[in-house]
């Protein structure tokens, strides 16, 4: 900028002393003094609107680049940092420009990356399956997710309201003050009944330091999580391990106890020696079943059963295989019993073996002497299904919804005279679950069960009885 003015006023003195020479030609000869002051007079009137245009080109060189700085910062002040100055490379005011240039530029970027952080930041807080609330030291929320509104009913606008606002639970409101008084972090189960038995984890953690947009510190943080299926998945292994204990000891105890009897020497008739023996082993065998049903249980749910190849499985010729296995007690109690119908599914055959094996051995066990048993097996499709009915003692209603839980029994004591481990049915509803399949159970006191299995046909969906597989 001081070159541009420099040569302005070299280029105006010059004009000054042409203009002047000029009016010394034309004066000379003139009596003194008007031959000296003649020519400065018309010198300075011919300047003068030279030195106002000069003047204001000077003032525009001066005040344009600072008026251009002010209006960047102005509009830097209102948010707009994406603006450029130009400006020539040979000005003085060039480097303060182009450092105000870099600055903007930096702001911009920073921005951005605050930007991204911010929406990922929440983005990663609005997809939590848990909600987060922020709580300052006046138990005021700050901030929360999207997810808080799936464990409360609440409105939309409750920042800068009271935790109260959110929930009344005494023990969630104790957590925060032991968190914001006593930097306390605090865990624990809470059921909120408005939401169907949901047992939610409450986590109250204190925090240092956090600050929010709002410039109020949050002094701490609650986390939900639904914890109703994990709750329930404990308490179901709790009552299992306990209902495994029980079924174990008993047999075991038998065992022990006639074992004990016969080593002591004291029991010499040989027909009490022979049934405490029968006894052992029926037990024994008894014990087998259960440990392992109790496997076969823990691998389909678990889902890591044995892997084997799915077979084209012929429901039919396997229900009549099972009856052929349970002739002794089907002829010991005079029952009727038949297979009919056409039926096949692609299963694993040990799957579907189980499947049939616990229904059918229910009706048979516990039916009436002289009763039936009837499987029907009927090809869709896309579907096929099997009907087990018995005309045996049936189940009281209030029953019925548990009838596939583990270790379930109406009548514990027939069941246990039977021989039965409490698991058949579970694993018939499990096995079901692994193919897709759907179970549906009628059954009246006194008048019998039926049981019906529908399962998808797998790979070939045309009847296939006595067909190949493909190769």
């Amino acid at each position: 900028m001081k070159r541009t003015i420099f040569w302005r006023l070299l280029a105006f003195l010059l004009c000054a002393l042409c203009i002047y020479a000029a009016a010394v030609s034309v004066l000379q000869g003139m009596a003194p003094p008007f031959d000296i002051l003649l020519p400065l007079a018309a010198t300075f009137l011919a300047c003068l609107p030279l030195a106002v245009l000069f003047s204001r080109k000077i003032a525009g060189a001066v005040a344009d680049p600072i008026q251009r700085i002010t209006n960047h910062l102005e509009m830097i002040q209102r948010g707009n940092y994406n603006l450029h100055i130009d400006y020539p490379y040979d000005d003085e005011l060039s480097p303060i420009i182009g450092a105000i240039n870099q600055l903007t530029q930096n702001i911009s970027h920073t921005l951005e990356d605050l930007t991204y952080e911010k929406e990922k930041a929440e983005y990663i807080l609005n997809n939590m399956d848990g909600g987060l609330v922020l709580v300052d030291a006046g138990r005021r929320i700050l901030q929360h997710n999207s997810a808080i509104h799936k464990y409360f009913d609440i409105g939309d606008e409750i920042v800068g309201q009271a935790i109260t606002s959110l929930t009344d639970n005494p023990d969630i409101l104790r957590s925060v003050d032991k968190a914001v008084e006593n930097q306390i972090s605090s865990v624990f189960d809470v059921n909120l009944m408005d939401k169907s038995g949901t047992v939610v984890s409450v986590r109250a953690i204190p925090t240092q330091g956090a600050w929010t947009d709002s410039g109020r510190s949050a002094s701490a943080i609650l986390i939900f999580t639904d914890v109703t299926q994990m709750r329930q998945m404990e308490r179901m292994r709790s009552e299992f391990v306990a209902n495994v204990s029980h079924e174990l000891k008993t047999p075991i105890t038998s065992i022990k106890g006639f074992a004990e009897l016969l080593d002591s020497g004291v029991v010499q008739d040989h027909a009490l020696v022979e049934s405490y023996l029968r006894r052992i082993r029926e037990e024994s065998e008894r014990m087998t079943n259960l440990i392992e049903d109790i496997l076969r249980l823990s691998s389909l749910e678990s889902g890591q059963s044995q892997e084997q190849r799915p077979e084209l499985v012929d429901l039919r010729e396997m229900a009549e295989d099972i009856l052929y296995s349970l002739t002794p007690q089907i002829s010991k109690r005079n029952i009727t019993a038949q297979a009919e119908g056409e039926g096949c599914c692609w299963a694993v055959p040990d799957d579907m073996r189980q499947l049939l094996k616990n229904i059918i051995e229910n009706a048979v066990k516990y039916n009436t002497d002289g009763g039936s048993v009837s499987v029907v097996c009927d090809q869709g499709d896309e579907t096929c299904s099997v009907t087990v009915s018995d005309t045996g003692i049936g189940i009281p209603m209030e029953h019925q919804p548990r009838i596939f839980e583990r270790f379930y029994r109406v009548d514990k004591g027939r069941s246990k005279r039977e021989g039965g481990t409490g698991l058949g049915l579970s694993i018939v509803k499990h096995v079901a679950a692994k193919y897709g399949g759907q179970i549906t159970l009628t059954s009246r006191p006194d008048e019998g069960t039926v049981i019906q299995v529908r399962l998808p046909v797998g790979e070939n969906p045309a009847r296939c009885r006595n067909q190949e597989e493909p190769s």
